[in-house]
């Protein structure tokens, strides 16, 4: 029987998470510094989440192969959540500076962009104007807030691959 530890799965996610945390910010940030319009830089996002998908599962894979073909969902949940929040925080804190400190107006153009493809832009220049009266929130927070939507990305993503690959 296979040996299973933290340890294995840390040698196995950690590498690829590190890249593709790297890929993912250079993903973000070519069209941010192209000045490219919503549309491409909102499919940045779904080339983003495709190319996740398919590193989970690698992973997972790779993973049950180590491991002599077990595979307990456990261990496919933890590998999606490394994953994930690796790439997520990597991503998130490099999304708060830039936002913070490089273009402050980048969101809230592309925003309105993307509202007025839709004829919704009043819509959304009110939604602003009103947040503007709302009191900033943390950068822990946002940061925290980010990492947690790319968890929960992560723990679907390997719950229905483990799910699958489990019994296989």
């Amino acid at each position: 029987m296979a040996i299973t530890n933290s340890n294995s799965i840390k040698k196995t996610v950690l590498p690829l998470a590190l890249m593709f945390g790297v890929g993912r910010i250079i993903l973000d940030l070519i069209p941010k510094l192209a000045q490219a319009n919503s549309k491409v830089y909102y499919s940045t996002f779904l080339i983003a989440f495709v190319l996740e998908v398919i590193a989970i599962v690698y992973l997972i894979k790779k993973y049950k192969k180590k491991q002599e073909n077990e595979l307990q969902l456990s261990e496919a949940l933890v590998i999606g959540v490394m994953f994930m929040i690796v790439v997520g925080g990597l991503f998130a804190i490099q999304s708060y500076l830039y936002d913070t400190y490089i273009d402050t107006e980048f969101q809230k153009r592309t925003a309105l962009e993307w509202a007025n493809l839709y004829g919704k832009s009043g819509d959304v220049e009110k939604m602003m104007n009103q947040g503007d009266s709302i009191q900033q929130t943390s950068t822990l927070f946002s940061i925290f807030t980010s990492i947690l939507k790319f968890s929960l990305i992560g723990i679907l993503i390997s719950f229905v691959t483990g799910s699958i690959l489990r019994n296989k």
